[in-house]
């Protein structure tokens, strides 16, 4: 977690758009992440700082009137949490992309972009993989400014095998089966782009899941997600939530 509430990361740069995609390893127990992401340079600067951890990041590079620059150095400090990119030439002030190549661990810590074990109804061990980035701990799943104040927009997409289900923040604008990965069926979901926010109000979670549904008089459809089989255990919540709607 951040040591303190005070602000770590330079503020010569704003994000304003994440364009995210994950792809977890529910078998490996990792994870293989892509960023792009839309910032305002504030201030000219030949380095730019985000908030990292336990995140191993294969490239980076800043695009700007057209020209793409690739980061020369990428260091990290544990301490801090975070990377920084040194480009090697002064970046100037407005409008610029970062494209960010990644990978990281689905953890054990509850925070993060962490796994989680269960069994299933028919006895079986199985994993999903969800998150907590509260307060700090966005950081934990992608390269990002993860300080409140630094608010942006997020496209969410998620890579995942073909049998399981996805849920965010965001409805789904589209699900595409986009091949094999060890013999099994992968599918892409795209999630509509969020509101400006902060980085830990950004949630997901992919596993073996089902829900239940009903609409409310006021015309809101509320669900209620389960691990499969498991969906009348929610039911107590759905009448609840949906009450509290009326």
């Amino acid at each position: 977690m951040a040591k303190s509430n005070a602000i770590l990361v330079p503020t010569n740069v704003k994000p304003l758009r994440y364009q995210l995609e994950l792809e977890p390893d529910l078998q490996q127990l990792s994870f293989k992440g892509r960023e792009s992401v839309s910032i305002e340079i504030l201030e000219p600067t030949t380095t730019i700082t985000m908030n990292s951890v336990e995140i191993d990041v294969q490239s980076c590079a800043l695009t700007a009137n057209g020209r793409s620059i690739p980061a020369q150095k990428i260091s990290y400090d544990e301490e801090q949490e975070t990377v920084t990119f040194d480009f090697g030439v002064s970046l100037a002030e407005g409008a610029a992309s970062l494209e960010i190549v990644f990978t990281g661990e689905l953890n054990d810590k509850l925070r993060g972009f962490y796994r989680s074990q269960y069994e299933d109804v028919d006895g079986n061990n199985q994993w999903m993989a969800s998150t907590q980035f509260e307060s700090t701990d966005a950081r934990r799943a992608f390269p990002c400014w993860d300080e409140p104040a630094l608010k942006a927009a997020f496209e969410l997409t998620l890579v995942i095998p073909s049998e399981l289900t996805a849920v965010s923040n965001m409805p789904i604008i589209s699900e595409t089966n986009t091949g094999e990965s060890e013999g099994n069926g992968i599918k892409t979901i795209v999630f509509a782009e969020s509101p400006v926010m902060s980085t830990y109000l950004l949630a997901f979670i992919i596993g073996d899941l089902s829900y239940i549904e009903q609409t409310g008089d006021n015309g809101t459809l509320m669900r209620v997600f389960t691990t499969r089989g498991r969906e009348e255990q929610g039911r107590f919540a759905l009448d609840v939530s949906l009450k509290l709607l009326e």
